[in-house]
Parts: C-alpha cells; sequence; structure tokens
C-alpha cells in the first residue's frame, strides 16, 4: 500500500522479523541500518535498474545518523520513505523517514541520514558518480517529497 503518492521505489516496506526484535521487545537500533540498506537498494533499483556494475561504480556507506522518536514493534506495518538530499561530484546523501500505521494515520517513527561515496572497488579509490548514476537522479529530482 503506497498511500503517499510517490513513486514506488520511495516506498519501501520492511519484513520485521522476529531475529529484529531485542529483548526489550522492539526493534534493535542496529537493524534500522539494514532497513535503510534495503530501502537504497529498493530505491536505486528504481532509478537505475538491476544491470548496475556496483563493483565498478559502486558506493560506500561514509556517515550514517538517525533519530529515533517510537520504537518499532514485531507486528507494525511500517514504511521508509526515501529520497536524495543531496548529491556532489563524489558524495551524496540519502535521507529517509521510517513511518508506522497507527489508526489510519502514519506516524514517524525515526528520520535518518546516510552519506555515500562513489567508489571503484577494482582500483580501490573513490571516483566521480558516473552519468548513469547522477543523471537519473537529477532527472529524478533531490529533496524530501511532499507526502
Amino acid at each position: 500500500m503506497n498511500s503517499f503518492n510517490l513513486p514506488a521505489c520511495q516506498v519501501y516496506q520492511p519484513e520485521i522479523r522476529f531475529v529484529d526484535i531485542d529483548a526489550a521487545g522492539i526493534v534493535n537500533n542496529a537493524t534500522y541500518f539494514n532497513y535503510f540498506e534495503q530501502s537504497r537498494i529498493h530505491f536505486f533499483e528504481g532509478l537505475v535498474g538491476r544491470k548496475w556494475n556496483w563493483h565498478e561504480a559502486g558506493m560506500v556507506v561514509a556517515r550514517h545518523e538517525i533519530d529515533y522518536r517510537m520504537p518499532i514493534l514485531f507486528n507494525d506495518d511500517i514504511r521508509i520513505v526515501t529520497w536524495i538530499e543531496r548529491v556532489g561530484e563524489k558524495s551524496m546523501t540519502a535521507a529517509y523517514e521510517v513511518l508506522k500505521a497507527v489508526e489510519g494515520k502514519w506516524v514517524n517513527l525515526a528520520t535518518a541520514k546516510t552519506v555515500m561515496v562513489s567508489f571503484n572497488h577494482v582500483s580501490g579509490k573513490s571516483i566521480a558518480w558516473p552519468l548513469q548514476m547522477s543523471e537519473p537522479i537529477a532527472q529524478f529530482g533531490t529533496g524530501r517529497p511532499s507526502f
């Protein structure tokens, strides 16, 4: 259910697994980063497709930050909205909002950002974003969507 009127690539529904839950009965704080990774993969596949050569024109994570507001519970109905906030020559920032359905409304559980650096894993060096990545992002647009 994408009730946000956003492109499908921007809305990801993670599977909350029992292994994600800690002793307090909530999703462990470190698990959020797995959800964000899956959300980014979903987002980038929607922009550049699955045939991308991630070894030659990949990316590495340089920084994560997250603000937690409310916990995720095992049976929660969660959506993660993803967008690109900023694109530089060799880095870009992805941003996320984690939302939970509560009585027909979406409640913000967390906001986060990931700084990624364009990286050639064959040469072991950072590189400028290839046009196959930067052009689709420029066409798609940056900044938080309205939803």
